[in-house]
């Protein structure tokens, strides 16, 4: 029997992959949690659309990581650092499927190996 952490984040990759499907998207789970069975680095729990994924879960986040309800996003960045945005996964997800149909209708987003099916 695995530690209720380990079911806690299988339960979270289950989760994550399932309501990309739900949009259409293409999505997989790594066994045990573990890229390698994805052909891709240990630490890659989900493809989504293509995209590599590791997916996190905890009791809280902190705060200021969370756009506040008067923003859609956060942006952040450590110094000297890339930036990162912060966006509820559903809204993540219907950016996604928009882009994958634009892309399949010939649309404007052509350039984006993540929408051919995977």
């Amino acid at each position: 029997m695995s530690s209720p952490s380990k079911r806690k984040g299988n339960t979270f990759e289950r989760e994550v992959v399932n309501q990309a499907k739900e949009f259409g998207l293409t999505a997989i789970r790594a066994y045990a949690s573990n890229g390698k069975s994805l052909g891709e680095a240990e630490d890659v729990d989900v493809k989504l659309q293509g995209l590599k994924g590791q997916c996190k879960r905890r009791k809280r986040i902190a705060k200021w990581l969370k756009p506040p309800e008067s923003c859609d996003i956060a942006l952040v960045r450590e110094d000297r650092g890339e930036t990162y945005v912060i966006i509820e996964y559903g809204d993540f997800l219907e950016m996604v499927a928009y882009m994958k149909d634009l892309h399949n209708n010939g649309g404007p987003v052509k350039k984006f190996t993540m929408f051919d099916d995977k």
